[in-house]
């Protein structure tokens, strides 16, 4: 019986010791790939909103913004886009998940109708984005002529503040109760380490991507970052239907939006986080996966260029703009999206 528990008992005080070395979970690529937050997890400090000055998951009055996509528009409230949005321009802005509430709902709902925002903000990641339009759009041969809607810009003098009173957010790097450690968790890190350093496999949708610079994360080590397996898959994807598919998918979705005459469609497609940092990934085969580009010259009326933002201030140095351990942006790439927004509102008023 004493060498039964000693066999239950010696894995278990192993993946326990494990545990603590992990460190807590944050991230959801570590967690997808029970990787060590020891060594892919954020130390720099992430600057953060007390609480959202938006509204969020609900529409039922009027506001200047409204904003309908997936996590990169709805995932971390404290650190969003959509408060340096407010903060440097007094818009108000709604925030609706399209999983919740697709765009035709709010199309359609009597708010919108009765009082429609200024601009109607879709947001979709590049790895989903052809199948997310496809819920919302269809390609209409015959479509009816509606010109592109030009409601008053922001400001072009109008630039995201420095907030004074910023609340400064640290990772959790030590366990606050011991009996927070996942065994679970410890164990898989262990039979994944040994796929991946024996047998180079990599079981699980979280991969390892080598980078030429390592000044670029703040983790510990910087020279190799995390991506979502889709970020390398994508192309098939966008392959199929092809770049005619979602521009008629794209220029049919904005008349209908822009249908009230008041209404301004914009569309955010936020890059993986693979092309973001392609400049820089060692495998040249990861260097042009991405048509989010060509898809955006094809729109320069309606896309923001979010990746040409994000590309340019990572290339600057700037840590962290998307999180080591996660597929999101940290709190520097959501005020550069929110930048890169305002100064694409700003220029429409020259056109």
């Amino acid at each position: 019986m004493l060498g039964v528990l000693l066999l239950a008992f010696i894995p278990a005080a192993a993946f326990f010791v494990t545990g603590l070395y992990l460190q807590p979970l944050d991230g959801d690529l570590t967690r997808i790939g029970a990787h060590a937050e020891r060594d892919y997890g954020w130390n720099a400090p992430q600057t953060v909103f007390n609480q959202p000055l938006y509204t969020n998951e609900s529409y039922t009055k009027h506001h200047d913004v409204v904003v309908v996509g997936d996590s990169f528009a709805t995932a971390m409230p404290a650190h969003q886009w959509q408060n340096h949005l407010v903060a440097a321009t007094g818009l108000s802005v709604a925030t609706l998940s399209s999983y919740n509430t697709p765009i035709e709902q709010v199309l359609q709902s009597h708010v919108f109708l009765s009082r429609p925002p200024r601009y109607l903000v879709l947001t979709y990641s590049e790895r989903h984005f052809p199948s997310q339009l496809n819920k919302d759009s269809a390609c209409d041969s015959n479509p009816t002529a509606t010109a592109a809607v030009r409601a008053q810009p922001v400001p072009a003098s109008i630039s995201v503040p420095t907030i004074e009173t910023p609340r400064v957010l640290r990772r959790q790097t030590q366990w606050a109760d011991w009996r927070d450690v996942k065994l679970g968790y410890a164990a898989k890190h262990v039979i994944y380490g040994v796929a991946r350093n024996v047998f180079d496999h990599e079981p699980t949708k979280t991969l390892r991507v080598g980078l030429t610079r390592d000044d670029l994360f703040s983790n510990a080590t910087p020279s190799m970052t995390l991506v979502f397996r889709g970020d390398t898959e994508k192309t098939t994807q966008w392959r199929n239907p092809g770049l005619p598919d979602l521009s008629c998918k794209i220029e049919n979705l904005r008349r209908k939006v822009e249908a009230n005459g008041h209404t301004r469609f914009i569309l955010m497609v936020p890059p993986d986080k693979l092309t973001a940092y392609s400049p820089w990934a060692r495998s040249a085969e990861l260097q042009s996966l991405s048509a989010l580009g060509a898809l955006s010259d094809l729109h320069t009326e309606v896309m923001p260029r979010i990746d040409r933002a994000l590309i340019e201030v990572i290339g600057s140095g700037h840590k962290d703009v998307y999180l080591p351990n996660n597929t999101h942006w940290g709190s520097t790439g959501h005020l550069v999206a929110a930048q890169a927004l305002i100064d694409f509102l700003a220029l429409s008023k020259q056109r």
